[in-house]
């Protein structure tokens, strides 16, 4: 994959560039997680430009700190102590963000994949097993998988197994090989190997497949059988802690206002913009998270 701009314009600081290759050296694991993360790059590469993200991060926050510093703050009559506080903190979060962004990244990105492969795994080996019916070759199995969109991260991992073949004359099983190292999922990692031992042993493909199509399929019917029964304790959990709780806490506080006692405002406050919003969004990801799986 070609490098962009940014990246280009990384990899001509020799200073950084050093720094990241050694980087990269000391972590050579950086390597398998951008391959299972889809992004084509050498960890060297990926290094050098986290440093000089981290360093441009460092001084667009020394420019801001001095900006809120020398001409907002003033003019707001804030005093020194929360000046200095702001010259101490904003210079130092603004890198240590960006660091840990850029490590963070392809560990969410691996696991975004992985969840996108396991749920599109049965519709897949469906797919194939429908294929391999009419007597289609693996190695063309794979290229009319590698044109399905509709398969997600499985159709990008099947359109470099169809390219390894194809433009590199690669044998079918080192290729398969290849795809089970860099694959963020167990199951379609146990899947490849399955095709692997299964063409090894003279074994038939096509028999394998409907063999796995059947148990993926009647795993992602528990699956969802188990994210619904979630879905409703979820639910009936929402309208309890969400709905009936805050509106209980909303009338008794206010009547504790009116009835002029100290405290019912503050809580009154604090229970509409801050709990309930906070709760909505605690649920919103949960729900979201199971949603996915």
């Amino acid at each position: 994959m070609a490098m962009s701009v940014y990246y280009k314009f990384c990899m001509r600081l020799p200073l950084f560039k050093r720094y990241g290759k050694k980087l990269s050296d000391d972590n050579p694991e950086m390597e398998i997680t951008l391959a299972k993360a889809n992004k084509n790059i050498r960890g060297e590469v990926y290094y050098t430009v986290m440093l000089v993200s981290t360093f441009f991060a460092f001084i667009v926050g020394l420019i801001l700190t001095l900006f809120l510093n020398l001409i907002f703050l003033p003019s707001m009559g804030v005093g020194l102590p929360i000046r200095m506080v702001i010259y101490i903190i904003l210079p130092i979060m603004a890198p240590t963000i960006t660091f840990f962004i850029y490590n963070f990244l392809p560990k969410n990105t691996i696991l975004e994949r992985r969840k996108s492969i396991d749920r599109n795994i049965s519709y897949a080996t469906n797919y194939m097993a429908a294929m391999a019916s009419a007597d289609v070759t693996p190695s063309a199995i794979f290229r009319g998988l590698a044109k399905q969109a509709i398969y997600g991260e499985i159709q990008k991992e099947s359109e470099k197994i169809a390219r390894d073949i194809d433009f590199f004359g690669r044998d079918l099983v080192k290729v398969l090989q290849k795809a089970i190292a860099r694959s963020p999922s167990e199951k379609f990692q146990e899947f490849l190997q399955g095709i692997i031992t299964t063409a090894n042993s003279g074994g038939s493909l096509k028999m394998f497949f409907m063999s796995k199509s059947e148990q993926f399929m009647k795993e992602n019917r528990l699956q969802q059988e188990k994210d619904l029964q979630t879905l409703g304790v979820m639910a009936e959990s929402f309208v309890t802690v969400v709905v009936a709780a805050p509106l209980f806490l909303i009338i008794m506080m206010s009547t504790m206002a009116m009835m002029g006692q100290k405290g019912g405002d503050t809580l009154l406050m604090a229970t509409i913009f801050l709990m309930i919003p906070v709760m909505q969004l605690v649920f919103a990801v949960l729900i979201g998270d199971t949603g996915e799986k």
